[in-house]
């Protein structure tokens, strides 16, 4: 039974989890729900609690099904390889992996590992939590400094967390898993890898072990065939065949060069986001791709994002950074005048490149190149405007997908703050003794806040603020009529955030669009607006992408058509081929006149067989193949060939007409 058919259950304090399922007669349950947060069947609420039963084949259901296959791997990797130190296993949108210290391996040692934990699986093992105070957990960890990192790194001093214990393995992890070893039945590993602990490269070399695991064995089958199908529409191969990029590894390591046809493919989908932003009133502008590097001291880029930015300094003395962002330019144009209460939303956007130093090992074509492009958008906005303005940009969003991908699956995400851990955010404090309000984000969780009137250390959260912000989010998504996850503990520092994933042609989900409500940068920047009482008020920023990056959305079509792209998006809509040299004037002539009226058009008067042009041009992937002889010439048409190779003969203003409406109506199908 799908999960939302399940009703929540009222489950009573005292009692596990699983028996007051059973009590309520709810079957084929591995872990509960309860406030946005997941817990596990052995759990016991102190209070009686609303829940909902997370079933396996439901998505949260998977991902705990898959975290626990990271167990299981780094199990059967420790049996096998008794020296071997996990490190960390986390669940991943389509699998797990697990980085470990110890020897590479090789395919034969893999088939082992994978053989291990088939072995494991029919053992049935119990899989129990237990929590340790943080001497317990440093003691049972004391043989692998990645674990005692995690444990000084989570757990404050005084603290407690817990542990998982699957027969004689042992791992330092929240959950929460599956009840036993015996649920993971469809699982296969898939590659290894080599990664820097903490990709640091000058920290030790791991061996990162990927796998993926399904409730059953059909839907893993499917998943495995998606896989196959996946590496024949590998964008770097078809970029290669249809001449879209040039990768130089020696002259420029991990930034795309665009050729003609590539950047026609790039500036389509900008093109197309600029009318959109149009429509829904968002305004264009332009910033620099370098900056002094105190505005990203200010911004707090600096501090976060230092190591994986291009940074130099100049023989006066300046230092610069290459912005890894565009929030800040627009901030800088933003407050270039104060705003009254009326003036707001001020929407700002731009086909804005960034750079980041992402590391050699971890480049991969277009989906992690180190300069890319968003269509970025920042919001400046009341806090009482969050509501309508997210409305309407999840409205863009499917107008979206809708348009370029048809019916298109999206499935959201809300990330909200963990009021348990409110140090990982930047949260308003209010002293117990004075009354003083201090915005500000705990450093580490050993890091005591004092208050600058009174020294007290007595400071609550206040977390108005979030919840307003959070409460606004989820009434935007709510009116939508949106279904939506709502994931504690994964909103960004600065504020929550809605995360849109998108199916492709393989079934795999792509995060894409982000909607992100952010307190943090307009407080560095004291940005302001005029309220009605003439008074300064706190101003919002939203952070909004709908493709996300060009380049990243630019891979995913590519695999999803295959190359075989919207005549609107393709890079060589018409390719005209005369049968032989005595008609190539007549084929010029058209040539001619798709060129005028705007069409991708390429003509080969070369001297090789019609039959021999039109099998060449294939890779490129033409919308449509234009053949002329001496009927077409004397009747003034041409001769049509789609990509499923239907012949049609028409006027060639018929076929101008037609392509033209087409590409017009960003049709996904073709029309001739």
């Amino acid at each position: 039974m799908p999960q939302t058919e399940i009703k929540p259950i009222l489950a009573k304090a005292g009692i596990k989890f699983e028996d007051s399922l059973k009590n309520a007669g709810v079957k084929g349950a591995i872990a509960v729900l309860v406030d946005g947060r997941e817990f596990d069947l052995s759990d016991v609420p102190e209070k009686d609690a609303l829940v909902e039963a997370i079933l396996l084949e439901s998505a949260r259901g998977t991902k705990i099904l898959r975290h626990s296959a990271a167990h299981l791997l780094a199990q059967a990797v420790t049996e096998i390889f008794p020296d071997a130190r996990p490190n960390a296993g986390p669940p991943t949108d389509d699998g797990f992996y697990y980085d470990i210290d110890m020897k590479a391996i090789n395919q034969e040692e893999m088939e082992s590992v994978e053989k291990r934990m088939r072995e494991i699986v029919s053992r049935n093992l119990k899989i129990q939590k237990e929590v340790l105070s943080k001497p317990d957990l440093l003691k049972k960890f004391s043989h692998n400094p990645y674990k005692i990192d995690k444990i000084n790194e989570n757990v404050p001093d005084g603290g407690a967390s817990s542990v998982y214990v699957q027969g004689g393995f042992v791992d330092f992890c929240k959950g929460p898993h599956v009840p036993s070893t015996g649920y993971i039945k469809a699982v296969k590993l898939l590659s290894v890898a080599s990664t820097h602990y903490k990709a640091d490269e000058t920290r030790p070399m791991l061996v990162r072990i990927y796998g993926t695991a399904f409730p059953d064995d059909k839907a893993l089958k499917e998943y495995l065939r998606n896989r196959e199908e996946a590496v024949k529409r590998d964008h770097r191969k078809i970029a290669q065949e249809m001449d879209l990029l040039v990768f130089n590894s020696e002259r420029a390591p991990g930034f795309p060069l665009y050729t003609p046809n590539g950047l026609v493919l790039k500036e389509e989908l900008t093109g197309f986001m600029r009318k959109l932003n149009r429509k829904h009133g968002w305004q264009e502008v332009a910033t620099p791709h370098i900056y002094r590097d105190t505005i990203w001291k200010q911004s707090g880029h600096y501090a976060k994002y230092k190591s994986d930015m291009f940074l130099f300094t100049l023989e006066d003395g300046d230092s610069y950074g290459v912005k890894p962002m565009n929030c800040p330019g627009h901030i800088t144009i933003f407050e270039r005048e104060p705003k009254s209460y009326r003036e707001l939303p001020v929407k700002y956007c731009e086909a804005g490149t960034v750079y980041r130093y992402e590391k050699s090992g971890e480049v991969g074509g277009l989906t992690r190149p180190r300069m890319f492009t968003i269509d970025d958008g920042h919001a400046f906005l009341r806090l009482d405007q969050i509501v309508q303005e997210v409305r309407d940009i999840m409205y863009m969003i499917k107008e979206t997908f809708s348009s370029i991908l048809g019916e298109a699956q999206l499935t959201y995400d809300l990330s909200v703050i963990d009021r348990d851990n409110p140090g990982n955010y930047l949260v308003t404090y209010k002293c117990a003794s004075c009354g003083t309000q201090i915005e500000t984000r705990r450093v580490s969780v050993s890091d005591e806040l004092t208050c600058p009137n009174c020294s007290s250390t007595d400071l609550k959260p206040d977390f108005s603020t979030w919840d307003q912000a959070t409460d606004q989010l989820r009434d935007a998504l709510d009116s939508e009529g949106l279904k939506y996850t709502e994931n504690p503990g994964e909103a960004a520092f600065y504020g929550p955030k809605i995360d849109v994933h998108v199916k492709d042609a393989l079934g795999r989900m792509w995060q894409l669009s982000t909607v992100q409500v952010d307190f943090f940068m307009p407080t560095n920047f004291g940005l302001y607006y005029i309220n009605s009482e003439s008074k300064h008020d706190r101003i919002i920023m939203i952070h909004r992408a709908v493709f996300g990056s060009y380049e990243r959305f630019m891979a995913i079509l590519i695999e999803h058509f295959a190359g075989k792209f919207p005549t609107w998006l393709a890079p060589l809509q018409t390719y005209i081929v005369p049968v032989s040299e005595k008609f190539n004037d007549y084929a010029q002539k058209i040539h001619a006149k798709l060129i005028d009226e705007g069409i991708r058009a390429q003509i080969d008067l070369g001297s090789e067989t019609m039959n021999k042009k039109i099998k060449t041009i294939r890779k490129m992937r033409p919308s449509y193949i234009l053949v002329v002889g001496e009927k077409e010439q004397n009747d003034g048409t041409v001769s049509v060939r789609n990509r499923s190779d239907r012949q049609s003969v028409m006027p060639a203003d018929e076929f101008l007409r037609k392509l033209k409406d087409e590409i017009k109506s960003y049709r996904l199908d073709q029309s001739i």
